[in-house]
């Protein structure tokens, strides 16, 4: 409304302008016009044959003959703009020829200016009124990316304070109930992985007190190598729960030494590994909890892989690269999105051709990311499969 009214008022003035103008501009022609008009002296050497040369200007033309004919006079009248001149001239018709006279050009009206400050007042008004609203809406989205900066390891997000605009608290409580129902769902999944891995030791020693009295010495052997592979099946799902209930504190370690310490033992029990590089390198992490995931992965590489190939250095002068390769088959890129989840076997490749239960690597990633690290799979080129883990590196201070 405000503009339109502006605008409404911006017209009035103009058209003001425009006759104020044209009746100044008719008052002195009638009053020049008499000076040549009816005197035959030297005066008429100013008279041309026509209208000055120039661009014509109808809307002038027009609006100073209609201000002549309401002033009574019948003079023709001819305005044009020459090109060598910033100022139009009027061409008057008299009986002996054509008085060509200058006249000023109308000036700009100042209004120009305040309707560019009327724009622009609006202009800023509104992105004020925007700015508040959206920072209205969008704070509470505010809040909840706090939240999701602050979701631990375990998924577990810290309960929130019921406080403040009822928008903020409907929030909390709707966060808050998500977080028990997510912590009662997990521990009652880690509770029922945990009750099948033990329960499943009773009828496992019957069977095998029952496998040792058979009499065909083939048929036996069989029975236990079953029951030996369901042991160690039940054995890593309780150890898989184990890494997730309990916690390990952090600690300073020269990952270096825990990993050649590592491979030392292996290398003892006749599995095929091989120290390529070992730069001294701190990380922060649980000891043990370390020790059990790089002890799965590099006997994966030993047992399937035909060997494993340990390196330990520094990358980018922040990052610890603990690598594990070997010359086996790898994996099937199809696969490669699946190999972390529990008791899953590549088919055909690392078909079950050693011991293990299909959790290595399901636990080897839990350990890692539990503490701030980061376990990759690539597969090599001609053949292999290469086994990264990725920590941030510490230095003394």
């Amino acid at each position: 409304m405000a503009t339109a009214t502006l605008f409404l008022a911006r017209q009035g003035h103009i058209q003001k302008e425009q006759g104020d103008y044209a009746r100044l501009v008719s008052e002195a022609i009638l009053l020049i016009a008499p000076l040549f008009g009816n005197d035959e002296n030297d005066r008429l050497s100013h008279l041309g044959s026509g209208p000055a040369p120039g661009q014509p200007r109808p809307e002038l033309t027009n609006l100073l003959q209609s201000q002549l004919r309401s002033a009574g006079s019948d003079l023709e009248v001819v305005v044009t703009q020459p090109a060598a001149t910033a100022h139009p001239f009027v061409s008057i018709k008299l009986k002996s020829g054509w008085l060509a006279l200058p006249v000023p050009e109308r000036r700009r009206p100042e209004f120009l200016f305040a309707l560019a400050g009327w724009f622009l007042l609006v202009a800023l008004g509104t992105v004020c009124v925007a700015l508040w609203f959206a920072h209205r809406i969008t704070r509470h989205l505010a809040v909840l990316e706090r939240v999701a900066a602050t979701i631990d390891a375990d998924g577990v997000v810290p309960r929130l304070p019921e406080s403040g605009p009822a928008e903020l608290r409907a929030t909390a409580r709707a966060l808050n109930t998500m977080t028990a129902r997510l912590k009662n769902a997990a521990e009652s999944r880690m509770r029922l992985v945990a009750a099948a891995g033990h329960d499943l030791r009773t009828p496992m020693t019957r069977m095998r007190l029952r496998a040792e009295f058979l009499d065909d010495e083939e048929d036996r052997a069989m029975w236990l190598d079953d029951l030996q592979e369901l042991d160690r099946i039940a054995d890593s799902a309780i150890q898989l729960v184990r890494e997730e209930t309990q916690r390990e504190r952090s600690q300073l370690l020269r990952v270096d030494q825990v990993i050649t310490e590592i491979c030392r033992d292996l290398a003892s029990m006749k599995a095929s590994v091989t120290i390529m590089k070992m730069e001294a390198v701190t990380i922060s992490s649980a000891p043990l909890a370390l020790t059990r995931a790089v002890r799965n992965l590099v006997i994966n590489a030993a047992t399937h892989g035909g060997g494993a190939f340990v390196t330990v250095g520094l990358e980018n002068n922040s990052t610890a690269l603990i690598t594990i390769d070997d010359e086996g088959p790898g994996i099937p890129e199809q696969s490669m999105s699946r190999v972390f989840e529990p008791f899953f076997r590549v088919d055909p490749g690392r078909r079950k051709s050693g011991p293990g239960a299909g959790l290595g690597l399901a636990i080897a990633k839990e350990i890692v990311e539990r503490h701030g690290g980061r376990l990759t799979l690539q597969n090599r080129s001609p053949k292999g499969l290469r086994q990264k883990i990725i920590f941030p590196a510490c230095f003394a201070q």
